[in-house]
Order: C-alpha cells, then structure tokens, then sequence
C-alpha cells in the first residue's frame, strides 16, 4: 500500500510539473457556466443556498474567483495510515513570501531547513556545516516539499472528471470543496479550498472507502513576513 501511494504522488507532482499552471488557474476554462454566489466576507457560516450554487460542473469557475495572498505563514500536517493499522504524521512550518518558500520540518532529531525561489533549492540542518544547494527549480517544487497535491492540478481536470463539489467548514474555515478520482490508480481525492484566502486547506486521498493520506493546514497568518527567514546560511 506504501509504496502504491508513493508512485501516485510521484506522477501527480510530475504531471503538475508539466501543465502550463498560470493558463489553468486564470484562463477561459470553457463554456458559460452559472453565477455562483460566495459567503459573505467574514462569514462563520454557510446557508444551504450557496452550498447548493456550487457542483462540478461550476466549482472550477469559482475556484478561479479566489486569490492567495503574496506572503503568509502556517503549519501544515502530512499524515499517512496503512492498511494494517498504522499511522504516520509529520509537522512542517511554512514561510511564503512572493516566489519564496521556506519550510521547516524535524528530522533525525534535528530541524531540517529547505528553501525554495526561482534561483533554486537550498537544503541545510539547523546546527550543523554545510548547505546543499541545486538550481533546478519549478512552480510545483514547494508543494512537493510539503506534500501537497497543488490545486492546480484540480484546476485543470475536465469538468467531467470531477464528481462532487460544494462548501463545507474544514480545518476551521469556510472551504470550497472538490472530489475526482485520479486516472493512474482510480484513487478519490478530495481537496478544500479556504473562499477568504484562496489557501489550500486541506487534501484527503482514499483508496475505496479507506482514508490513507491526509494533509491539513492550520489557519495561516496572512502578514507580510521578515526577509531574513528567507536568508541562505553561509556556510
């Protein structure tokens, strides 16, 4: 079962690699589709017209309307279970500022710093000599990092692909929400989308019924963050 999720992820991160990503979340995706009316701005809740505004045949369309801010912070969970039982979670510290990314994650006892921007990869250990730095860089590169499967990717499925959609409160806060099942190896993900920050919330994969991938974001802190998280160490 591992190693079946491992070989997904790996093509969902390279087939997002490949798309033309600005085109599939801001170009014409298609045809006339129906007004969709969001909550309004700070609203803790969701009536039961505007959740019924929302089907797959008009999510992608309101997923368009919605923007991420250019800098802010959050903590996100990655978890997996196998099918014998067993669970394994891992917590990461995200920092996004412009075209910069840099995540904190624990490893072997220690903090593992990665940094990403258009210049490339940086790789170090908190505590220890040494930076390993490679510029081969890609849009998808940071959500590799944090395993989480970009929205873009939902972005440019056909309509037809997608087989649920609605609103829904999840991870604290009011979602736009969309289930397909992937063609490599008929997996059903479900993905959550924050309407106030455009914020990729969360992600469920399950194969049939089985839940065996999880990543959630805590409420990001939506601020203009301090450059020097974004500094190489010198080494």
């Amino acid at each position: 079962m591992k190693d079946k999720k491992l070989v997904v992820f790996s093509i969902i991160i390279i087939a997002a690699a490949a798309a033309v990503l600005l085109f599939a979340f801001f170009g014409n995706l298609g045809g006339e589709t129906p007004a969709v009316q969001l909550p309004p701005e700070g609203s803790s809740s969701v009536d039961d017209a505007a959740l019924a505004d929302v089907t797959p045949q008009t999510v992608q369309s309101v997923i368009a309307t919605l923007s991420r801010p250019d800098s802010y912070s959050r903590t996100v969970t990655a978890e997996d279970f196998w099918s014998g039982g067993g669970s394994a979670s891992n917590k990461l510290q995200v920092w996004v500022s412009g075209a910069s990314t840099k995540i904190q994650c624990p490893k072997n006892g220690t903090t593992e710093n990665i940094l990403l921007n258009t210049d490339g990869i940086w790789i170090w250990y908190q505590g220890e000599d040494g930076v390993y730095h490679s510029s081969s860089y890609d849009s998808s590169s940071a959500n590799q990092w944090i395993r989480a499967v970009s929205y873009e990717e939902l972005m440019k499925l056909p309509a037809d692909r997608i087989t649920a959609a609605g609103y829904e409160k999840y991870a604290g806060d009011n979602c736009v929400w969309a289930e397909y099942t992937t063609s490599e190896l008929g997996y059903r993900n479900r993905e959550y989308i924050s309407v106030s920050t455009g914020i990729l919330m969360g992600v469920e994969t399950y194969d049939g019924d089985t839940l065996i991938y999880r990543m959630t974001s805590g409420a990001p802190s939506v601020a203009t963050q301090d450059q020097s998280l974004f500094n190489v160490p010198q080494s």
